[in-house]
């Protein structure tokens, strides 16, 4: 049976000078060795780190499974230079000609895609050896991927952002949150991954588990912020917001908003 290890968890601080926001990644030692997501280079050296502390150099991953286009979950493809590039069909044709404001889905992604070892694109149920599973989440982007995992514990689910967040799994209705494609269709996917895994690992935040309507996290989180502005007398100039806001939904102009009421 497949097992399942977090290389990086995903998170995101917002600041009033805009987000910082990292997206989870994800390994999966199997048949094969397999990374869902690999992030952007911001992030590349704590990847081939926290890779050597497993024994594993960016040669020997198999196969990575983007679960969509965007720049924050796919820009270190060819750091893994034997991977097969796992792509949703769907997601795969929308990288071709994105929308002209979509302002997540670089124009290069392509000519990336073309360096990689090989390129599979896949569908909805298409297992990629056993125990191992694709599910559409479209909303977020056209074509979004779940990985799901059959273990011991029931399913896990590797959700990019068809579902970003326990925040947003508890948000009434679930929700993707920030929707490039299409607002219905991502609460539709996010009430599907609730509704089929047991865990979730989704793209912005810590794994949580689902039981009975309820979303507990798994995992421990720790984050330290370093070099924060300072005068040249060594005195720092930053504050800390406590408040808990309440959850946001941002429709993109790229994305169809559902109707309202």
């Amino acid at each position: 049976m497949a097992e399942i290890d977090v290389i990086t968890q995903g998170f995101g601080v917002g600041t009033n000078e805009g987000m910082i926001s990292y997206c989870g990644i994800t390994l999966i030692k199997g048949q094969h060795l397999t990374l869902v997501d690999v992030g952007y280079p911001a992030r590349r050296q704590i990847l081939l780190e926290r890779l050597a502390q497993r024994g594993i150099n960016a040669t020997d991953i198999d196969r990575i499974v983007i679960t969509h286009a965007h720049w924050d979950h796919s820009l270190n493809i060819l750091m893994f230079p034997n991977a097969e590039v796992v792509v949703s069909q769907t997601e795969f044709d929308y990288m071709q000609k994105p929308h002209p404001l979509d302002q997540a889905t670089p124009l290069y992604l392509p000519d990336i895609l073309n360096r990689a070892k090989s390129v599979l694109k896949v569908r909805d149920g298409d297992e990629l050896e056993p125990s191992v599973r694709v599910m559409s989440v479209p909303g977020h982007s056209p074509g979004s991927l779940a990985v799901l995992v059959e273990t011991a514990d029931g399913i896990s689910g590797m959700v990019g952002d068809a579902l970003p967040s326990r925040k947003a799994a508890m948000a009434d209705p679930p929700t993707a949150g920030l929707i490039f494609f299409d607002e219905e269709e991502g609460e539709k996917s996010a009430r599907k991954i609730i509704d089929t895994c047991n865990v979730v690992y989704p793209g912005h935040d810590r794994p949580f588990a689902v039981a009975n309507g309820t979303f507990k996290y798994i995992q421990p989180q720790s984050v330290v912020i370093t070099n924060v502005p300072r005068d040249e007398d060594g005195t720092m100039h930053y504050s800390v917001d406590e408040s808990t806001k309440p959850f946001e939904v941002t429709v993109y102009p790229t994305a169809k908003a559902k109707a309202k009421k």
